[in-house]
C-alpha cells in the first residue's frame, strides 16, 4: 500500500461509533483497539477519547504505512478552527475541546490531552503484508480499495486470525461501493471478507465467521 496517503476524521459516522461504545463498555478485561491504516491520527484519537469518555481500560494501537502521516499522528496538533468545525458538524462534542484538548504554544491549534495521547501507540504497518496485531476491534476504514485482490485476501484472513472471536470489524462506507462505469456506484466487498466475516450490528460492523482456530502451541 505505499504511496498511498489515507487521512482520517474525527468520529466519522457517529452512528457506528456509538456502537463501538456498546461493545467495549462493560469489559472485564483490558480492551485493545486497532486503527489499521490511522492517517493522520484523527481516528485513533476518537478511539482514545472513546476510552476515556466511558473510562474503559484499555490502549489503541494505531498503524499506517505512511511515516509522515505517522509523525502528524504522533505530534497530536491540529488546527482549532478544523475542530471547532467538527463541533458544528456533530461529530465531536463541544465539551470535547476543553476536556481532551489543551491549548498549544500557537493559538490556531489545539493538542490532545497527556491522557489521550497517552492511550495510542504509533507504529508502521503495511496491511496486507505485515502481521496484524491482536485487537478486540478493528478499524480499517476506507482502506481496502487501495489494496490490491490478493492483499485484501491476506488482510481479511489476518485480522481475523488477531481478533477475538467476540471482536468486530469496522469497515468505512468507501470499502463497499466502487464505480459502476455508468457515472454511479455499485456494491462490493473488498476480497476475502465474506470468508471470514459476516455482517454484524451495522452494514458498516462484520463479526467474524467462525471461532478462532488456535495454532499448535498457543
Amino acid at each position: 500500500m505505499s504511496g498511498r496517503r489515507i487521512v482520517t476524521e474525527w468520529f466519522r459516522v457517529p452512528s457506528v461509533w456509538a456502537l463501538l461504545e456498546v461493545q467495549l463498555f462493560g469489559r472485564a478485561d483490558d480492551v485493545t483497539v486497532w486503527s489499521g491504516a490511522c492517517g493522520t491520527g484523527e481516528e485513533a484519537y476518537s478511539a482514545a477519547i472513546t476510552l476515556e469518555r466511558r473510562s474503559i481500560c484499555g490502549q489503541v494501537l494505531a498503524t499506517d504505512v505512511d511515516r509522515a502521516n505517522l509523525d502528524v499522528a504522533r505530534a497530536g496538533r491540529y488546527e482549532l478552527k478544523a475542530l471547532e468545525n467538527e463541533v458544528n458538524e456533530g461529530r465531536l462534542w463541544a465539551d470535547d475541546l476543553w476536556r481532551y484538548f489543551e491549548p498549544d504554544t500557537d493559538s490556531r491549534f489545539l493538542r490532545v490531552t497527556p491522557a489521550v495521547r497517552e492511550r495510542v501507540t504509533f507504529d508502521v504497518l503495511d496491511l496486507g503484508v505485515d502481521p496484524v496485531p491482536a485487537c478486540d476491534a478493528a478499524l480499517l476504514r476506507n482502506v481496502w480499495r487501495h489494496l490490491s485482490p490478493g492483499a485484501q485476501r491476506r488482510a481479511a484472513a489476518g485480522v481475523r486470525a488477531a481478533l477475538t472471536d467476540e471482536g468486530r470489524l469496522y469497515l468505512g462506507g468507501g470499502d463497499l461501493m466502487r464505480p459502476d462505469g455508468w457515472g454511479g456506484l455499485e456494491s462490493v466487498a473488498p476480497a476475502g471478507l465474506v470468508e471470514h466475516f459476516a455482517e454484524a450490528e451495522h452494514s458498516l460492523i462484520w463479526r467474524p465467521r467462525t471461532p478462532h482456530r488456535p495454532s499448535a502451541g498457543e
